[in-house]
């Protein structure tokens, strides 16, 4: 099923402040639009379009295989505890390589583990895709983590498989959220931030991870950058202005950076 040809115009309302965005690439005919305000870039390829149709799921699922395979089940247990230390411990987040210098002494590690179970209590994984990651934390550290993925492959209890805003959890039932490779995915930015935050307990951390456009491989690049390679996957891309402006509009307390990929926002705590 093919959808009809959309005449995009040259300007757009930004999704964060709804000043004029203009259209700043063209890929494959859809244009991404740049506000210079708040400095996203966007599309609106996915805007009033219906749910995905069962054909479209089945080709989604094969490029992401292709090009994002499952991976190996201790590869993807070590990813989601690098995730978790980056949300809960001082060190991980401020200097991966310190961090990696000190888990070499048994004893760190193993306080550090600790530290965080008792911290994150209950965890989200949002676009958690095959779910290996929350899989191997439940199983082998009996850590309570769930994932939410509308496209996930894998069928278990803990896997949600409906969208975010549908599924509509308790408020504030968690202690953390990761969501890694995702929110440039997301149309609807303020909904699900508000959402995030919503269902994160007072003092609750989001860690996000997904490319923002102070990237020198963007600056170098422009349109050949690989983020924009798949305009009807990659809608939202982000830099930290735009998400400063998101933590300002969806109640966050703060928000701070690492690098070019690493955003973590909190939540703050009951006064």
């Amino acid at each position: 099923m093919s959808m009809p040809t959309t005449i995009y115009p040259s300007s757009h309302p930004c999704k964060l402040c709804n000043l004029t965005a203009q259209a700043k690439h063209t890929i494959q005919d859809i244009p991404y639009y740049y506000c210079s305000d708040c400095t996203l870039l966007f599309n609106t390829y996915w805007d009033n379009k219906p749910p995905l149709i069962p054909e479209q799921i089945a080709v989604n699922d094969k490029r992401r295989e292709e090009r994002w395979p499952a991976g190996e089940a201790d590869h993807m247990y070590e990813k989601g505890w690098e995730t978790l230390e980056c949300m809960g411990w001082p060190v991980a987040w401020w200097s991966r390589q310190v961090h990696a210098r000190l888990k070499k002494i048994p004893a760190y590690q193993t306080w550090v583990h600790r530290s965080i179970k008792r911290r994150f209590q209950k965890v989200l994984d949002f676009g958690c895709g095959h779910g290996i990651s929350v899989t191997e934390l439940r199983n082998r550290d009996g850590m309570n983590v769930i994932g939410l993925d509308p496209f996930s492959p894998i069928y278990e209890p803990y896997i949600i498989r409906t969208p975010l805003i549908t599924h509509r959890f308790d408020s504030e039932i968690f202690d953390a959220i990761f969501s890694i490779e995702t929110l440039e995915h997301i149309p609807n930015i303020l909904e699900i931030f508000r959402e995030l935050h919503r269902i994160l307990k007072p003092g609750g951390v989001l860690l996000v991870q997904t490319r923002r456009l102070e990237d020198t491989e963007y600056k170098a690049k422009q349109d050949k950058w690989f983020y924009l390679e798949g305009p009807t996957t990659h809608v939202s891309i982000y830099s930290e202005a735009a998400m400063r402006t998101i933590a300002d509009k969806t109640g966050w307390d703060s928000v701070s950076f690492r690098g070019v990929r690493y955003a973590l926002f909190k939540k703050a705590p009951d006064r």
